[in-house]
């Protein structure tokens, strides 16, 4: 087994290779003037098992092509078998369709990816377990809220820790029942968000959450405006919690997201490797290594 790293995911790629304690496929990559891509493997992968790691995060589409030519390449070269790692699995958030007419785009890439001739994916806190279904081959997703709960525990002084998930959908629930589980039984709680499928507009509805006193740690999959992970500071903060901090598995961090956050009380916002970011404090490589102990 090696490890193929993808140009969105070299240092993750890396640390990947010294969880599983294999080697790294010497390649090299590159854009031409005109933005083509230009893949090269340098050594002999003839029946190699091999993992591709590269994280689907913006510019998606171009993420997506590499991830495509590294793939093909890798299956026309005759791999003997090719997992792909790829933490944020782009398009998951369009998983159904919501309005008449729309493209279910996270169906496109899994058809595609199927095709190519992928053995299995793995992909971390994706945002709708349906997506999954899409898939043809195995299709795992990986938790990365434990992680991101030790964090802060070993970090940070918490002062009677309380989880919160800033919507109540199923797989946020998931998060921080498993976030809890891995600090003992710490209390957690969700709270309901509604977006507006024609504006995009985020509301929160506020609850009583019993906090007063508390270090509550928001733990979301996705923040791109920082809207939903702002709402629930603002709430958090008005029930009387004593600090808000904010855990992430994938930090998009568009426009000024980091501010928004700021002034509605988040004390500090931690993610992980899965998008390079100034708030990347936690690596996910752990969850992959975990994830094949014991897969044929």
């Amino acid at each position: 087994m090696k490890v193929v790293a993808g140009p969105s995911s070299q240092d993750l790629a890396r640390r990947v290779a010294e969880q599983l304690g294999v080697g790294l496929v010497e390649s090299s990559w590159k854009h031409f003037p005109d933005g083509e891509f230009y893949f090269r493997f340098h050594e002999d992968i003839t029946g190699e098992e091999l993992i591709v790691v590269q994280s689907l995060y913006p510019p998606q589409n171009e993420h997506i092509f590499e991830l495509l030519t590294i793939v093909h390449t890798a299956r026309d070269l005759e791999a003997s078998k090719i997992i792909v790692f790829t933490p944020y699995l782009a398009y998951s958030r369009q998983d159904e369709r919501y309005l008449p007419g729309e493209a279910i785009t996270s169906k496109l890439l899994a058809e595609i990816l199927c095709k190519i001739g992928i053995d299995a994916i793995y992909t971390v806190d994706i945002h709708n377990f349906k997506v999954l279904g899409y898939y043809t081959v195995p299709a795992y997703n990986l938790i990365a809220s434990p992680l991101i709960a030790r964090y802060f525990v070993e970090n940070r002084r918490l002062t009677k820790p309380f989880l919160l998930a800033p919507d109540d959908e199923e797989a946020a629930i998931k998060r921080v029942e498993e976030a809890s589980k891995a600090l003992g039984g710490v209390p957690y709680d969700a709270l309901e968000k509604r977006r507006d499928r024609y504006t995009g507009r985020i509301e929160t509805k506020e609850k009583e959450l019993d906090v007063k006193g508390m270090d509550v740690v928001i733990i979301d999959d996705i923040i791109s405006t920082g809207g939903t992970a702002a709402n629930a500071a603002k709430i958090s903060k008005k029930m009387g919690a004593r600090k808000v901090y904010v855990g992430v598995t994938h930090a998009l961090l568009r426009g000024e997201a980091l501010k928004m956050m700021e002034e509605a009380g988040v004390d500090e916002v931690a993610s992980t490797d899965s998008v390079p970011a100034v708030t990347t404090k936690i690596s996910v490589a752990p969850l992959l290594r975990e994830a094949l102990k014991g897969k044929p």
